[in-house]
């Protein structure tokens, strides 16, 4: 009687591996089907998208005060000749929620990006204001978007000219060696200058 149950222990013992195992593969196979079947998730794609006109040349985007504000600068220029005797226009940047949040999770900027930046005269004296500077009349706006479907190298740049009290309503892109690349070479993120955004810089 001793040998049969030590043999009946041994044979339970087995049984109890082997089943152990065959549960294991079984959910670890159960995992990856399933993992393998789930449908991929979706790209973020803005709300707000590019809109272009037939020949190609870029609609000036609207109501983008809504967007999410991430920075601003006055007197900005890369030109080594510019005017320094004042402070210079405010630079006011906004982009879509979308491409803000998808930003953050990835460190990319998603398909159909746009960047605005809202140019304003700086102001002094004004109301009871007795120093500093405030964001006067509209001087222009730049633009630029991430669209592959419309520009092989994907990032694109414009401006919108503000002239006798009214924008242009579309731009052609600049050409690639006058933005694209000084873009590609300096910018912090994805051909963006994040590393003057404080809502987009590396915290």
């Amino acid at each position: 009687m001793i040998w049969f149950g030590t043999k009946s222990n041994r044979f339970l013992s087995v049984y109890q591996r082997v089943f152990l195992f065959a549960t294991v593969l079984f959910t670890v196979l159960t995992g990856i089907f399933a993992f393998a079947l789930a449908p991929a998730v979706p790209a973020v794609t803005p709300t707000v998208v590019p809109q272009y006109d037939k020949d190609g040349a870029l609609l000036r985007p609207r109501n983008f005060y809504t967007w999410v504000f991430v920075g601003s600068s006055i007197g900005l220029s890369y030109a080594k000749d510019s005017d320094m005797s004042g402070p210079g226009m405010f630079h006011n940047v906004y982009t879509q929620p979308e491409a803000y949040g998808e930003f953050l999770k990835t460190g990319k900027f998603p398909e159909k990006t746009i960047f605005i930046i809202d140019m304003r005269d700086s102001q002094h004296n004004v109301s009871i204001a007795k120093h500093g500077f405030t964001e006067g009349e509209a001087m222009g706006m730049d633009v630029s978007v991430k669209d592959h479907e419309h520009f092989p190298d994907g990032w694109a740049y414009f401006n919108f000219a503000y002239d006798k009290g009214k924008f242009a309503e579309k731009a052609k892109a600049f050409p690639k060696e006058d933005c694209f690349s000084c873009h590609a070479a300096h910018a912090a993120s994805d051909n963006v200058f994040t590393q003057y955004y404080p809502a987009l810089r590396k915290q």
